[in-house]
C-alpha cells in the first residue's frame, strides 16, 4: 500500500517522443511559467503556466520553431522536445553543478561592515566579472545571429553553485525571437527597459542591453542602479517612477537626487571602461535606446577587467589594477599592497619595414593599450582581441602561459608561428620554454614574443623577467 502510493504522488510527464520524466523539486518561477528539476541530473522541464488556449498554442508553435533553430556553441539551455498532450511545456538539458544567479544577489549580507568578506565569501570581483563576460558573449552570439532573447532576469540566468567557478548558462527561452514579438512585453521587476515598463515599445535587442546593463551594476555593487535613496526612503510610486525612467540613476552625473550610500561604490571599477559604459546607458540610453552600449562593447570592457584582476595575498579578494601603476597599487578591500611578483604582458603590433631598401631599419612598435596581468600560481591564454563586430570569435594565435613555483612556462599552442627574443638574440618558439625563478631580474632588456612571421605586421607581447 505503500509503495503503491507512493508511486502515486509521483508527477510524471512525457515528450512526445515517448520519454517519461518525473517532476521533481521547482527550480524557478517567471511570468510564463516554472521549471523542474528530473530524476535525471541534467535534464529540466518547463511548464507553461497560462490557461489561455490561444496563448497556449502560440507558445507551443514558438517553441516548435524554436528547436528548428541553430543555436549551436551557445549556452543556452534551448527546448529539445515538447511535452505530450494534455501537457504544454518542453525538457531542456543543462549541466548538473547550476544554481538561479538570483541565489547569488538574495544572499548578501547588506551591513556595511560585513559586505567585504561576504563578496569575498561568493567569489569576489574576478568570479562576478567573469559570469558577466559569459553571459555578455552568450547575448552577443544570439545578437550577432540576429535573435534577441528577451526577459532576462537574475532567475533565468544560471552559474556554478561552487563560488571558485563561474560557468554561466541562460534557461528559459521562450521569448527568442528574430525580432521584436508582436505585441510582447514581457519582462521581470526591475530588469525592463523603460520604454517596455511604460508599454512604449517591444522586446529588442536594445531592451537586452539595458536589462544585462541592469544586472551587471547590481552583481558588482549589490544596488540597483535606480534604487537610491529617493526611491528607498519614497513612496511605492517613487519606486514605480523610476523604473519607467522617470527618475536619475543613482550616480548621475547631472542629477545626484537619487544616490546611494548602501554596499560597494562604483570605485571598485574605477580603473575600466564600466563606469562610462553604465553612466552611457543610464544616462543617454534612457530615452534614447540607440544610445546604449551594444554587448560586444560590453564584453570588451569586462574581458579587459578580467585581464587585470589580481588576487590580494593579504585579504584574499581581487581587485582590479590600474592600466597605469606608476604608484604603488592597493588592494580595494584592505590596502595591502599588490603582490610585487606580478608579471605584465603588454600588447603591441609590429610594423616591419615597407621596402626591401629599408630591411634592416628596425621594426616599429605600436602600443595597443592592451595590459595582461599573471600572478604566481596563475595562467593566462593571450589572445588577440577582434574588432568588436566579431568578437565573440577567439582566433587560433595565442599563446598560454602559467606562473608555477619554479617559474614562468610558456606553451605554444596549435596554429601558432611564435618567436621569443631577448635584446638582439631571436628564436623560433616552437615547444615550452621556461624561464627560471632564480633568473628573474637578472637581464635588462624585456623579453618579447612574436606571434607571427617575423617579415609581416604581427603581435608582439612583451614582458620583463
Amino acid at each position: 500500500m505503500t509503495a503503491t502510493t507512493t508511486v502515486q504522488q509521483k508527477r510524471l510527464v512525457q515528450d512526445t517522443k515517448g520519454s517519461a520524466y518525473e517532476l521533481r523539486e521547482e527550480l524557478s518561477r517567471g511570468g510564463q511559467g516554472i521549471v523542474y528539476r528530473t530524476q535525471y541530473p541534467q535534464v529540466l522541464i518547463k511548464g507553461f503556466t497560462n490557461r489561455n488556449e490561444q496563448a497556449r498554442l502560440r507558445w507551443q508553435r514558438h517553441i516548435d520553431w524554436l528547436t528548428r533553430q541553430d543555436l549551436s556553441g551557445l549556452k543556452l539551455a534551448r527546448p529539445l522536445a515538447l511535452l505530450a498532450a494534455p501537457r504544454f511545456g518542453y525538457v531542456m538539458e543543462l549541466m548538473d553543478g547550476l544554481v538561479p544567479l538570483q541565489g547569488l544577489l538574495d544572499g548578501f549580507v547588506s551591513a556595511e561592515e560585513d559586505a567585504p568578506a561576504d563578496y569575498l565569501r561568493q567569489g569576489g570581483l574576478r568570479r562576478r566579472i567573469r559570469i558577466l563576460s559569459q553571459l555578455a558573449r552568450t547575448l552577443n552570439q544570439l545578437h550577432a545571429r540576429g535573435m534577441l532573447y528577451g526577459d532576462l532576469s537574475p532567475s533565468n540566468i544560471f552559474v556554478s553553485d561552487d563560488p571558485a567557478h563561474a560557468e554561466t548558462w541562460l534557461i528559459d527561452c521562450d521569448n527568442i525571437s528574430l525580432e521584436a514579438h508582436s505585441g510582447l512585453t514581457l519582462h521581470t521587476a526591475d530588469y525592463g527597459a523603460p520604454e517596455v515598463v511604460r508599454g512604449d515599445a517591444l522586446l529588442s535587442s536594445l531592451t537586452d542591453s539595458w536589462s544585462f546593463a541592469v544586472l551587471a551594476y547590481q552583481l558588482l555593487t549589490h544596488n540597483h542602479p535606480f534604487k537610491g535613496e529617493l526611491v528607498c526612503d519614497g513612496e511605492p510610486e517613487e519606486e514605480e517612477a523610476a523604473l519607467r525612467g522617470e527618475h536619475p540613476w543613482v550616480n548621475d552625473t547631472q542629477d545626484d537626487a537619487n544616490q546611494c550610500f548602501a554596499n560597494l561604490p562604483l570605485q571598485l571599477l574605477e580603473h575600466s571602461k564600466l563606469p562610462a559604459l553604465f553612466s552611457r546607458c543610464f544616462e543617454q540610453g534612457l530615452h534614447s535606446p540607440s544610445e546604449r552600449p551594444s554587448m560586444a562593447e560590453w564584453l570588451e570592457a569586462l574581458v579587459q577587467i578580467d585581464e587585470r584582476t589580481y588576487c590580494c595575498v593579504g585579504c584574499g579578494s581581487t581587485s582590479l589594477l590600474p592600466v597605469d601603476i606608476d604608484s604603488e597599487a592597493s588592494c580595494f578591500f584592505c590596502d595591502e599592497l599588490a603582490d610585487n611578483r606580478l608579471v605584465l604582458f603588454e600588447e603591441f603590433i609590429a610594423l616591419p619595414a615597407e621596402s626591401e631598401a629599408r630591411s634592416d631599419a628596425p621594426t616599429e612598435m605600436i602600443a595597443t593599450g592592451r595590459k595582461v596581468w599573471l600572478q604566481p600560481g596563475g595562467e593566462v591564454e593571450l589572445k588577440r582581441l577582434l574588432p568588436t563586430f566579431s568578437y565573440d570569435r577567439w582566433p587560433a594565435d595565442h599563446i598560454r602561459i602559467e606562473y608555477g613555483d619554479k617559474g614562468l612556462g610558456i606553451y605554444p599552442l596549435p596554429q601558432c608561428k611564435l618567436y621569443i627574443q631577448r635584446g638582439a638574440a631571436t628564436k623560433p618558439l616552437e615547444r615550452y620554454q621556461g624561464l627560471k625563478e632564480g633568473l628573474r631580474g637578472q637581464h635588462e632588456e624585456a623579453y618579447q614574443i612574436h606571434v607571427g612571421e617575423l617579415e609581416q605586421s604581427h603581435v608582439i607581447w612583451q614582458f620583463r623577467w
